[in-house]
């Protein structure tokens, strides 16, 4: 504070000197001037001793100078400063004014992306809440088209059902009643049929035989789902071997023993259609199974004597002729079949015997058969094998 008021105190007097003068201050150096004869009004005497006393003191002149020096200096130094603080000062109310120009252009953009982002997120609200709204309304829409076409779809249904139901109990009736019809041609061709293992049939069992194969055959191209068991295979092979159609009964015999192996009618009949093919090995193997489940089938011994005639196999023919005529005495054709082996073995004695209980037993179709078996040549011209034939003969006469 001190300097500042001695800084002050010097720029005072130094305006006055400055004003009093026109010369310069570096002529106070040269000359110092004479005090003014007339004192200003208003000047005190102290000051113009003061004055004089300035002039009188040339040491105090040189501090005055000094002192005027520095004050300049300070008050350049002063200028300096308050020139920079005031261009600082301007730079920062330029700033200040920037700043406050652009803040409207600022506060406008924000303002802008504000309002932008709340319209956006309005819209997006909008969007979101609109298409809940919309999948709703579709959601129920859609919930009744495909409830109204699921009654439809189920209408249709319960309506294809009912027609299926009916379908299915006309099928099932006319199953059944086609079941029906093959168990009763079945059941007629059971009644009919005679034995295969007999060579012959009157042409009524062959006609009514024939009408009801194709009675069957008509229903099973009819209904190809009808069901067989192992007695309709076998008995519908029996009526395919007196049809001659030997490869279709092989087929019947086939799927009787697939659903029943160890039926011994099918194996029998298998053997006896075997024969007519000329397969005497098959036919062998087949009567041999047939006698192996049922060994008290006289049927299948009679045919297993039959092959094995065929072979030459005479004693091992005999046997079996002897199980089949033991288990039923009546089977003339095992008699008739016993007495040929006897005779090609020449055994003409036990022929004799054997084709006596042939006689007996089918008169006819023995005596007519012996007269031109080829077995019986050697037997044919003696007297106890014509004797026996023309006493059957004889007997047959009486009893006409």
């Amino acid at each position: 504070m001190k300097i500042w008021q001695r800084v002050g105190c010097s720029i005072a007097i130094a305006l006055w000197v400055v004003g009093s003068w026109v010369q310069p201050v570096g002529a106070i150096e040269a000359e110092a001037p004479p005090l003014p004869k007339t004192v200003a009004p208003g000047v005190s005497s102290s000051i113009l001793e003061k004055l004089s006393r300035i002039q009188a003191d040339r040491e105090l002149q040189e501090l005055v100078e000094k002192d005027l020096e520095r004050s300049f200096t300070i008050r350049a130094q002063i200028q300096n400063e308050v020139d920079r603080a005031f261009e600082h000062t301007t730079t920062l109310l330029n700033v200040m004014l920037a700043i406050l120009t652009c803040l409207p252009v600022l506060a406008a953009i924000a303002i802008w992306f504000m309002r932008r982002s709340i319209v956006n997120q309005i819209l997006a609200e909008t969007k979101r809440e609109l298409r809940e709204e919309v999948e709703k309304q579709l959601e129920a829409e859609v919930a009744a088209e495909v409830k109204e076409q699921a009654e439809a779809f189920q209408k249709k249904l319960e309506a294809l059902e009912a027609e299926f139901q009916s379908q299915l109990d006309q099928m099932q009736t006319l199953f059944s009643d086609t079941q029906k019809a093959k168990d009763q041609v079945i059941q007629e061709l059971s009644q009919v049929m005679p034995s295969v293992f007999r060579d012959s049939t009157p042409p009524e069992v062959h006609q009514k035989i024939q009408a009801l194969t194709q009675q069957l055959d008509r229903l099973k191209s009819a209904n190809a789902q009808l069901s067989f068991s192992a007695s309709d295979y076998i008995e519908q092979g029996k009526a395919l071997y007196f049809e001659n159609r030997f490869e279709e009964a092989i087929a019947c015999y086939d799927k009787a023993l697939a659903a029943e192996p160890d039926n011994p009618k099918a194996w029998a009949g298998r053997g006896v259609t075997l024969v007519k093919l000329q397969q005497f090995d098959d036919a062998l193997t087949a009567y041999d199974k047939a006698t192996r489940f049922k060994p008290d089938f006289a049927e299948a011994w009679f045919g297993q004597g039959t092959i094995l005639a065929k072979q030459q196999k005479l004693e091992a023919a005999i046997a079996a002729y002897d199980k089949a005529t033991h288990l039923k005495p009546d089977l003339f054709p095992a008699w008739f079949g016993k007495a040929r082996c006897h005779a090609l073995h020449n055994q003409p004695d036990l022929a004799l015997e054997s084709l006596a209980s042939a006689l007996h037993l089918n008169p006819d179709r023995t005596r007519e058969a012996a007269k031109t078996d080829s077995a019986f040549d050697q037997l044919r011209q003696q007297d106890p094998f014509q004797a026996l034939l023309n006493d059957v003969g004889d007997r047959d006469n009486s009893n006409e």
